[in-house]
């Protein structure tokens, strides 16, 4: 249950997400949650390590959430944009026969199967249990399959949309699942709202959070490298988690899921909800429209700005790099052309031009 006390010196209610979540340096955050947790207990924290274990959860409950509904509302929308029953099963059974039933099955199913294992590493981490730290990696472990099922399934589902109906529809599909997020990101980050120093603390929170319980890092230990430049605060992923599997051959045992036998839709042609650039995961492109395209229309400025991995350049290095920039004043004409926007939507402001 969220409390508005620390639970732990790293562990306490973050009232932007409406719930606990880690606390520490912006150093100590860039660490995986797993990793911290196994650190903290060889150094005698036993405390400390229980509550980054169960923190794990909560850090994992979006994707939960996301992942467990997107697949069925991607064929929502594609049925009332065209498609028919027997493509849409017809394109199904293809994607089962390449992820496995598990995997289609949906997060949900497996989901009691991560909190059992967080469970466990808990306990025998307030117990100060030897077994604790194989524990806290058995419990990343099975979160990962599940994850990384999670997202073939997701990704997959975009694939047949993108199959079944084009690949300039790509944009309005993202749109048709993500219309919410629209909505209180617009809310949260405009500058009537709240100050942007308030609002750039909450966009990096939520960054090392979600990108926590994507795993990123080569090791999927969910580790994130912290960029600090004048004007900016750079999150790098190397690569992400969640659309680096359609474009990294290190986190998919040399299948990216761009390639054969999957094949999973990259763009071929210039979009302004995909940077206008080709070979951009069809995943991926939610990323632009949630935090640059959709961000301008509604704001005049990107909440965040995104340098991501391309097809098949991302074979040699598929890291993708989030941006906070200190003003929105400060963000460069290019990122608004590069999504095709304007640059004078861009807000003033006298202490930065």
């Amino acid at each position: 249950m969220s409390t508005l006390k620390p639970v732990s010196p790293v562990v306490a209610y973050e009232a932007s997400l409406g719930r606990n979540a880690r606390v520490g340096t912006w150093e100590e955050l860039a660490q995986g949650t797993f990793r911290t947790a196994v650190d903290r207990f060889r150094r005698g924290l036993c405390d400390d390590a229980a509550a980054l274990v169960e923190v794990t959860v909560l850090e994992a409950e979006e994707l939960r959430e996301i992942y467990e509904q997107w697949p069925d509302r991607a064929i929502e929308w594609m049925t009332t944009h065209g498609a028919s029953a027997d493509g849409v099963d017809a394109a199904v059974r293809r994607l089962t026969d390449l992820i496995g039933e598990t995997a289609m099955a949906g997060i949900e199913a497996e989901w009691g199967q991560f909190v059992q294992a967080v469970d466990v590493a808990s306990e025998q981490c307030r117990r100060n249990d030897p077994a604790a730290p194989e524990s806290i990696e058995n419990a990343r472990l099975v979160w990962l399959g599940i994850h990384d099922r999670a997202v073939d399934r997701i990704s997959g589902m975009i694939d047949i949309a993108v199959r079944l109906i084009g690949e300039s529809s790509l944009g309005d599909l993202w749109n048709f699942l993500m219309g919410d997020w629209y909505d209180i990101h617009a809310r949260r980050y405009s500058l009537t709202n709240q100050s942007w120093n308030e609002s750039a603390h909450q966009l990096m929170v939520a960054i090392v959070d979600g990108f926590h319980a994507h795993l990123t890092g080569v090791s999927r230990q969910g580790d994130i490298e912290l960029i600090d430049e004048p004007d900016r605060i750079g999150f790098r992923f190397a690569p992400c988690g969640s659309g680096g599997r359609s474009l990294d051959p290190d986190i998919t045992a040399d299948q990216p899921r761009a390639d054969a036998p999957f094949g999973f839709a990259v763009t071929t042609e210039p979009h302004d909800w995909a940077w206008n650039k080709r070979g951009i995961c069809s995943y991926c492109v939610h990323c632009c429209l949630l935090n640059e395209v959709i961000p301008i229309d509604r704001l005049g400025y990107p909440t965040r700005v995104i340098d991501p991995p391309t097809w098949p350049e991302s074979r040699a290095d598929a890291t993708c790099t989030w941006w906070v920039y200190k003003h929105p004043s400060l963000v460069p004409d290019a990122v608004y052309r590069r999504v095709g926007r304007n640059p004078e939507l861009r807000p003033k402001d006298h202490n930065h031009v």
